[in-house]
């Protein structure tokens, strides 16, 4: 009896573990149009994929390295060069878990999470062959009414993708928006055993739903210093640069929602 529940007992742990171990990682690209006036200035950045079936986490590789940076006795960890690693740019995470997406975005110097509405999917009557995979083009309207467009192939039957496109019946190798202002494709694929580890923010914010979070971006946007412990910026001359920030705040194009 006590063999058959010390067996019963390994089996659970060894699905728990397998929902933690990813078996694809994907580097995606970002290209995006940094300025709504100025369509020439370009900006790009790479995120990086671990999903299985169940469970995956799309996230920026510095931002994991500097939020998890302490060991387990919660000790800082020093870097080769003897440095902890500097606040990256970019912060935000995805976490899948079954049907649930969980976003993880910046406001100020808090990070924002929230459950993202699940997309609805069309298929079009379109093919193509992306990085030596067949796949079928779908198109979805936010619920910030954008239209986005999404190559994806069944023949990795993951249903996943970068940032929130997820939910079509394998992965996405590539998402742009119907302006052409926002482009993400996969630059490698290739199988993984890594574990599929949170991200651990600080200042996290839990909220009740994403309208809580697009109402702290637009007050951040109309006035940076309120999500930055009401910190004002001034120039050596004592001039005030916040409405300078709110002002670029106002032209960037990079919102996915």
């Amino acid at each position: 009896m006590n063999i058959i529940f010390s067996f019963f007992i390994f089996l659970i742990s060894v699905q728990i573990y397998s929902q933690d171990v990813a078996k694809i990682k994907v580097t995606y690209e970002t290209k995006f149009v940094n300025d709504s006036v100025n369509k020439e200035k370009i900006e790009t950045y790479d995120y990086i994929l671990l999903a299985n079936e169940s469970k995956s986490l799309y996230f920026f590789e510095s931002a994991k390295i500097f939020f998890n940076r302490a060991d387990n006795q919660g000790e800082k960890i020093v870097t080769s060069v003897g440095q902890i690693p500097r606040y990256p740019k970019y912060v935000g995470s995805v976490l899948k878990l079954e049907e649930k997406t969980l976003a993880f975005l910046p406001v100020g110097k808090y990070i924002f999470k929230f459950i993202e509405p699940a997309l609805e999917w069309k298929i079009l009557d379109e093919k193509k062959e992306i990085m030596g995979y067949q796949c079928r083009l779908a198109e979805t309207k936010t619920d910030n009414n954008d239209h986005f467009y999404a190559w994806f192939t069944e023949d990795i039957p993951i249903s996943d993708g970068p940032f929130r496109f997820k939910g079509l019946s394998g992965l996405i190798l590539e998402v742009y928006n119907k302006n052409n202002t926002i482009k993400i494709f996969a630059t490698e694929l290739k199988k993984s055993n890594e574990e599929i580890e949170l991200i651990q923010y600080t200042n996290l914010v839990e909220t009740k739903n994403k309208k809580q979070y697009l109402e702290a971006r637009k007050n951040y946007i109309e006035n940076p210093s309120i999500y930055n412990g009401n910190i004002k910026i001034f120039d050596a001359t004592g001039k005030d640069l916040t409405n300078r920030i709110s002002e670029r705040l106002k032209k960037v194009n990079v919102y996915l929602d």
